[in-house]
């Protein structure tokens, strides 16, 4: 909620800050708004930052169900861009792949998103991806994991981490409880 006011603010500020209206898409998702989150990413210039625009843009495509979209937009950004900064669509391309249930190729996926994405200012947005991708995989450990290291690197989204069905699996886990 306090995010939310300030990017009211940064607005107010200057109207044409599209990434300060990303951000509220990016509220959206973590609130597990989809719909809002996506008509929100829809508004912002894929140019404004091609990883981040079009790897939020994919998650929330996946989380609505609209699985062929969001592969559609992983394989085009991954095809147009060199560098996918912070891993937001390679971990996304992961998670995809975990949920069509080809394991060899998402768990490689996966570590070619820690490659690319460690060391990144925002690669917890990645991780979060990743964690939900080694959920797919039946790999609670491995989401726990990345859970963990998500939080710890900047993104303790608590909230989500509760109402995210894709996590729905570790629930009743001890260390997802822990975690919690």
């Amino acid at each position: 909620d306090k995010g939310w006011l300030e990017l009211e603010e940064a607005l107010a500020l200057d109207p044409s800050d599209t990434l300060a209206r990303f951000g509220f898409g990016l509220i959206h998702l973590c609130r597990t708004d989809y719909d809002e989150a996506l008509a929100v990413f829809k508004t912002v210039p894929r140019e404004a930052n091609p990883s981040m625009v079009d790897g939020a843009t994919a998650t929330a495509l996946f989380h609505l169900g609209r699985v062929e979209e969001a592969e559609e937009l992983v394989e085009d950004h991954l095809s147009l861009y060199s560098v996918d900064e912070g891993s937001n669509v390679t971990s996304v391309k992961a998670m995809l792949l975990a949920n069509a249930g080809a394991d060899e190729a998402a768990e490689e996926t996966s570590q070619l998103a820690v490659k690319v994405g460690m060391g990144f200012k925002h690669f917890h947005h990645a991780t979060y991806n990743l964690a939900s991708a080694y959920v797919l995989l039946n790999k609670p450990a491995q989401a726990i994991k990345w859970l963990q290291f998500t939080a710890d690197d900047g993104f303790p989204c608590y909230p989500l981490f509760e109402s995210d069905e894709t996590l729905l699996s570790l629930r009743e886990d001890d260390r997802f409880i822990t975690l919690m």
